[in-house]
């Protein structure tokens, strides 16, 4: 069920996509469906939403748990870029899913929230001035949108470790920089 509804989310949308598709592609009758998710909005948490919650909880908890708070912030960015660049490359029909339902995109924001508490430490064990819930939603983003139109954007051979090492180095340069905010 969840794979059909990550699927049917990716081509038709939030708003487009009917629980009648997805139980039908899953091979499952609807009523049996909405036993285990009640609604639409429930099968869309438990389809997409819980796996991109996970991986940036289960991020954060790794980084948090290191015996510096946050750890060195190149080698977490680059950590953060080589994982999610992987998650998203193969979980295609997932973000397009995620980014299809406008009313439910707030979903998102405890899992990005959570992300903050990393950037919190790296900003406080180092020293570092800069606005930290912009910094993470633009650095997912980054790593997100650029995995999504890789493919378009960078033909071999400008992809892959040389895609992953630039981005790296864009988002680690951003984040030492020590200029004025204002």
């Amino acid at each position: 069920m969840l794979a059909a509804a990550v699927e049917t989310f990716a081509e038709r949308g939030y708003g487009g996509a009917t629980t009648k598709e997805i139980a039908r592609r899953a091979g499952v009758a609807e009523p049996t469906m909405f036993r285990i998710y009640p609604t639409k909005e429930k099968l869309y948490e438990a389809a997409v939403l819980g796996p991109f919650d996970r991986f940036l909880e289960d991020f954060t908890a790794k980084w948090m748990a290191a015996e510096i708070p946050g750890g060195d912030p190149a080698l977490v960015l680059q950590q953060f870029v080589v994982e999610l660049h992987g998650l998203v490359a193969r979980n295609r029909h997932l973000i397009a899913a995620l980014a299809s339902a406008d009313p439910l995109t707030g979903g998102a924001q405890p899992a990005l929230s959570r992300l903050e508490t990393v950037g919190e430490a790296i900003a406080r064990t180092y020293g570092l001035d800069f606005d930290v819930p912009v910094a993470v939603r633009i650095a997912t983003a980054t790593v997100v949108a650029t995995t999504m139109f890789e493919d378009t954007l960078f033909p071999a051979p400008l992809g892959g470790e040389r895609l992953l090492a630039e981005m790296t180095r864009m988002l680690v340069g951003a984040t030492l920089h020590t200029g004025s905010r204002d």
